[in-house]
C-alpha cells in the first residue's frame, strides 16, 4: 500500500494508522452512536442501536469480503498493471479453454526443420560432423519469428494460470507420440515444419487449411478462395491462420490450437493476433472453436499489425 507523503504527520504514525483494520473504525462509530442514543427516549434509542448494529455488521462483512479479494500494491503503476492482468483473465481462460487447465497435459509442438549444413556468424560452414554444434536432434531448428511467436503464447498460458504439465516438443516421429492426440496441443507452423498441423486441420475438418504445396491458405468451403491469390504476392505480404479445434470424447475434452503461416511472419502474425486481440476473440466466440485467416505486410514488420481476412465459428468435433 502506498505510504502517505505528508509533513503534517510523522511517517511512523502514518504507517501505524495504515495497519489499523478498517473494521475497527466501524466499531468506533458504533460506540459513538450508542452514546448518542442515551440522550433520547428509550424506544428511539433501541431503534438507533439496532439499526447501527445491523449497518455495522454489514459494513464489516463488506470490508472483510473486499479484503479477501483485493491485492495490496506498492504503487499506482503496479495497480494499473495488475488491473490489466485481471481484465485479461476471462478472455485467456475462455479462448485457451482446456489449454490452461492445470490438471491436463498440454504439448506445444514447435515448428522444426533439420539442418544438414549452415553458415555461422563467423562465416564458417558447419556440417553435422562438427560436434561443437551438437548432434542428432540438436541440429533441428525453428525460425526466429516462430520462436518469438511461441514465446508470446507461453506468456498467455502463464497469465491464464498454466503452471505445470506443459511440455515443448516437435513433430518429428521420434519426438511426437501418437497417444498425445488425446491431450491438448498448440501447433506452431505449417506442414512444412510441423506435420501434426496438417493432420489436425485435415482430421478435424477445418475449413481453412494449407494448399498441397503449402504456398497458400485455402478455404475448402469456397472453391477458388486462397491467400495469397498469386504466389508473387508473398514478396510483400505473408498470411497465417489461427484455428481452435475442440474435440469432445466420451471421457475427456481437448483443444488443438493451430497457429501457422505460409511463411514465418504469417505464423508470428497469428501469435501476435492472439496476444493483442484475445478480448476481441473472446467477445466473438467465447469458449467455442473458431478459425481466422490473417495477413501482415512484410515491409511493416516493425509495427506488425495483422489484419483479419476472414473468420468463422467451427463445430465441436466429437469422437
Amino acid at each position: 500500500m502506498p505510504v502517505l507523503d505528508s509533513k503534517l504527520f510523522p511517517e511512523s504514525a502514518v504507517k501505524a494508522a495504515s495497519r489499523v483494520p478498517a473494521y475497527a473504525l466501524v466499531f468506533i462509530n458504533l460506540l459513538v452512536a450508542a452514546a448518542a442514543a442515551t440522550q433520547v427516549e428509550l424506544g428511539l434509542a433501541i431503534v438507533i442501536v439496532v439499526t447501527v448494529i445491523l449497518l455495522t455488521l454489514y459494513a464489516i462483512w463488506v470490508i472483510e469480503l473486499r479484503s479477501r479479494r483485493s491485492v495490496t500494491t506498492n504503487s499506482s503503476e503496479q495497480t494499473e498493471r495488475l488491473q490489466e492482468v485481471r481484465e485479461l483473465d476471462a478472455p485467456i481462460r475462455g479462448v485457451f479453454d482446456c489449454l490452461v487447465a492445470d490438471d491436463d497435459d498440454v504439448y506445444v509442438v514447435y515448428s522444426s526443420t533439420e539442418v544438414k549444413e549452415f553458415v555461422d556468424q563467423l562465416g564458417a560452414t558447419v556440417r553435422p560432423d562438427d560436434l561443437t554444434y551438437g548432434s542428432g536432434a540438436e541440429k533441428r531448428v525453428t525460425t526466429i519469428p516462430d520462436a518469438r511467436g511461441a514465446a508470446r503464447i507461453h506468456n498467455l498460458l502463464y497469465l491464464g494460470g498454466k503452471r505445470q504439465r506443459l511440455r515443448s516438443v516437435t513433430s518429428w516421429p521420434d519426438d511426437f507420440r501418437p497417444d498425445w492426440w488425446e491431450a491438448s496441443l498448440i501447433l506452431i507452423g505449417s506442414g512444412k515444419s510441423n506435420r501434426i498441423t496438417t493432420a489436425a486441420l485435415h482430421d478435424f475438418e477445418s475449413p481453412y487449411r494449407f494448399s498441397e504445396d503449402f504456398d497458400a491458405i485455402v478455404d475448402v468451403t469456397s472453391p477458388g478462395s486462397q491467400w495469397p491469390p498469386n504466389r508473387d504476392d508473398l514478396r510483400t505480404i505473408d498470411y497465417g491462420l489461427v484455428v481452435k479445434l475442440k474435440v469432445e470424447r466420451a471421457d475427456s475434452t481437448s483443444v488443438h490450437l493451430v497457429i501457422a503461416g505460409v511463411g514465418p511472419y504469417g505464423t508470428l502474425a497469428g501469435c501476435v493476433f492472439l496476444e493483442r486481440e484475445i478480448g476481441r476473440i473472446y467477445s466473438d466466440y467465447g469458449t467455442s472453436p473458431f478459425a481466422y485467416i490473417l495477413s501482415v505486410r512484410r515491409d511493416n514488420v516493425g509495427a506488425f499489425t495483422p489484419a483479419v481476412e476472414r473468420h468463422r465459428p467451427l463445430p465441436v468435433a466429437r469422437r
